[in-house]
């Protein structure tokens, strides 16, 4: 990104692929940040990335460029690892940017971490919430304390479930990202079942499970290779999920889990298909094929 002759030369995305949340696919993509306020967790590739905030005039070009091929849709999602970190003002600006340029647009998501949410005021969180946001896309990861400790998430649960309540009070909904195996062999059960109750407390909008991998860049990778984390083959992951399933007791939420046993995707609504997605799961756990073997190592970074 360069200054020249009084106009900011930006492009409307920096990488070559962008990466949404499944359920915002046809959302529209504005970029505001790059990198994450982390950057810590052992088994995250993207904590390499080096961290940018847009500047409002950038942002305002991006979405200038994007304004007349997305005219068709009408929901924002903002592009960046956390962009509620991002302060009030410069969020508020933001808002502006995608009123002007995107007047068809009267809902915006981002992700977040919990403590994103915490970090603003009740009044600020209010007022991104009548300025149009409609949803958080959070890393839960695990429910766990003890697998995030381990890798060094940087959440307590406590703060992370009264930031669900903030959220509740406002009216913003909240999906959670978890990883199935992220425990490994040692934490297994615990992952599974600690997590259900942390889901069962928090009441989330939508639940998107992915699976474990190991990349190459990472903490965990090391740590793996040195023999202090044993990874689950798609099998038992599979099972840890059931596990975690059976113990749901969710009033309104879609889960998604697009990575089982590597080939496919199981997906319904709680609480009305808990019974179909346990009985498709076991279905699969039942099924012969080569599901006892832990997941390749990724060749290179995915960014």
């Amino acid at each position: 990104m360069a200054e020249q002759q009084g106009y900011i030369e930006v492009r409307p995305f920096t990488g070559e692929e962008i990466y949404l949340p499944i359920w915002e696919e046809e959302s529209i993509p504005l970029e505001v940040q790059l990198g994450c306020a982390w950057h810590r967790c052992k088994f995250c590739d993207f904590a390499n990335d080096p961290r940018y905030v847009f500047s409002l005039a950038e942002v305002a070009a991006k979405a200038q460029m994007l304004a007349p091929y997305m005219k068709d849709r009408s929901r924002v999602f903002l592009l960046g690892e956390n962009a509620l970190t991002l302060p009030i003002d410069h969020l508020r600006g933001v808002m502006e940017i995608i009123g002007y340029f995107f007047p068809h647009a009267f809902e915006v998501a981002t992700y977040a971490r919990f403590d994103d949410v915490m970090k603003k005021s009740a009044d600020e969180l209010e007022e991104l919430a009548d300025s149009g946001l409609r949803e958080v896309h959070i890393g839960l990861e695990s429910g766990c304390q003890d697998v995030l400790d381990f890798m060094r998430k940087g959440i307590r649960l406590k703060e992370a479930l009264e930031a669900c309540e903030r959220l509740h009070a406002i009216g913003i909904d909240f999906t959670f990202t978890m990883i199935a195996g992220l425990g490994g062999t040692q934490l297994t059960e615990r992952h599974a079942h600690e997590t259900a109750q942390f889901l069962n407390a928090s009441q989330p909008k939508r639940i998107w499970v992915t699976g474990l991998l190991l990349w190459p860049n990472t903490p965990l990778f090391q740590i793996a290779h040195e023999g202090g984390f044993e990874q689950l083959t798609f099998r038992q992951r599979l099972h840890e999920m059931r596990e975690m399933m059976a113990e749901l007791q969710l009033n309104d939420c879609a889960f998604v889990d697009s990575t089982v046993l590597g080939d496919y995707t199981i997906q319904g609504h709680l609480p009305d298909q808990k019974d179909d997605i346990l009985k498709a799961m076991d279905h699969l756990l039942a099924t012969d094929g080569p599901y006892d073997e832990v997941p390749p190592i990724p060749k290179k970074s995915h960014r």
